[in-house]
């Protein structure tokens, strides 16, 4: 038998790794998947109620909401905040908009005028970023400067949180009732996030297979990744060992000690990803993120192209971080932080093409089954998370976590395109999309 009969080629080296790959990524995945739902259930369950700040030292909480062009749908976000539950005397929600928007009625204008015609509940105040520039993270800093000077109105002693919410945020009411009490057991955090789902438009979305997988599959991503990092963080430095690999905040659902913000410097403004960033920040100074069990519900898009747009939004973020951080400005703090996060968000750019060739190679070795045996196990691997999701969550989340068998990997494809579309606008120095509307 000559050599090249009995030697692997380039091509079948490669189809053998990919199948190993999507082998391994599943199997991880799956066990991550348990062991998220294994602890958000029982940290759920082992939460009981109690009278919201009645007990000493609890928490004195400001809730940050960065909004632009938001005028559809901050007056419900305001009203769902407001009905938190936690006395209404010790929370206050601070907006922060930025003054170049101009389109009449603008979202300041609608949230003064809400909480004029609207006098009862925690305080809302308005304060606008005013300088060049257009980031989520610069609203933040002013909103956080307007903290910052409330706070030296109020006991010196007294424990602050600062917490961050998108404007079609809908937290879970037990939030702040659970960060407090969590306070009160380990007073040592100094950070948190919630876990997260994106299904609180679930009514627009039924009956719409590919945009309510999307939903669906982005919730359970938080079991396949976020909350495994973050509980395997925490327990890292909680111990006084140094991390493998830093974890990130989402950008909304998250809260920090302002002994914490004002420890590294603030939100991080240095790029467009302030949660990815300030995740980081904090990993640096050894600064534990606790994951919260109850989620912070968002909206999910509706249309298979504003999946493609949103992705795209998204990944552009990611990839500007290639503007942002030049050789010059790289230390060995941000280096591994930089390298770690791009490396892992590859896998948007990849998955199709490495899904073809483990396909290929399975059918190399086992012939016509091997193919459908691979896709059945992928199949099953998103049901199991849809079901973590449907059994862990609020019980309207769980409710819209059904029927999407099928469509999970679909939706999984047109979130690869948006990646796609990121990079070739970047490469082709266009412009990227703006924010998805709501």
């Amino acid at each position: 038998m000559s050599p090249s009969r009995t030697r692997p080629t380039t091509a079948h080296l490669a189809q053998r790794a990919a199948l190993a790959a999507v082998l391994g990524y599943t199997a991880v995945g799956a066990r991550n998947i348990v062991r998220s739902a294994r602890w958000k259930g029982r940290a759920r369950a082992d939460f009981t109620a109690r009278p919201a700040g009645s007990a000493p030292g609890a928490a004195y909480v400001y809730l940050l909401v960065p909004a632009l062009r938001e005028q559809n749908v901050i007056e419900d976000t305001l009203a769902h905040l407001r009905r938190l539950d936690y006395p209404a005397d010790r929370f206050e929600i601070v907006v922060a908009v930025d003054d170049k928007e101009t389109d009449e009625p603008t979202t300041a204008r609608v949230v003064e005028e809400y909480a004029k015609h609207h006098p009862d509940g925690a305080p809302i105040t308005v304060v606008a970023h005013t300088g060049p520039g257009q980031r989520r993270s610069l609203q933040l800093n002013v909103a956080l400067d307007h903290v910052l000077e409330r706070v030296a109105e109020r006991p010196p002693q007294e424990r602050v949180l600062v917490g961050v919410y998108d404007a079609d945020s809908r937290p879970e009411r037990q939030v702040l009732a659970y960060l407090d009490d969590h306070l009160l057991r380990r007073p040592e955090a100094m950070a948190f996030q919630q876990t997260v789902t994106y299904l609180d438009n679930h009514e627009e979305l039924a009956g719409r297979g590919l945009v309510h997988a999307n939903a669906v599959y982005q919730s359970l991503w938080n079991y396949v990744f976020e909350i495994p990092r973050l509980l395997a963080s925490r327990d890292r430095l909680t111990t006084g060992r140094t991390l493998r690999f830093p974890p990130y905040c989402m950008g909304h659902g998250e809260f920090f000690d302002l002994r914490a913000l004002r420890l590294i410097g603030g939100f991080p403004s240095t790029g467009p990803c302030d949660g990815i960033q300030i995740g980081f920040a904090l990993s640096r100074a050894g600064i534990a993120v606790h994951p919260v069990p109850f989620d912070d519900a968002c909206q999910s898009p509706t249309s298979p192209a504003t999946i493609v747009r949103q992705h795209t939004f998204w990944y552009s973020g990611l990839l500007q971080f290639f503007h942002w951080y030049t050789p010059r400005r790289l230390s060995r703090d941000t280096a591994l932080p930089l390298l770690c996060h791009t490396a892992h968000s590859t896998k948007w750019l990849v998955r199709p093409v490495v899904f073809t060739l483990a396909a290929a190679g399975a059918h190399r070795t086992y012939g016509r089954r091997g193919p459908l045996a691979l896709t059945g196990l992928v199949y099953a691997y998103y049901e199991l998370g849809a079901a973590a999701l449907r059994r862990t969550s609020a019980p309207e989340t769980g409710a819209a976590a059904r029927r999407v068998r099928g469509r999970i990997p679909l939706a999984v494809a047109f979130k690869s395109l948006g990646a796609a579309n990121a990079v070739g606008r970047m490469l082709l120095g266009r412009s990227t999309f703006n924010k998805v509307e709501r």
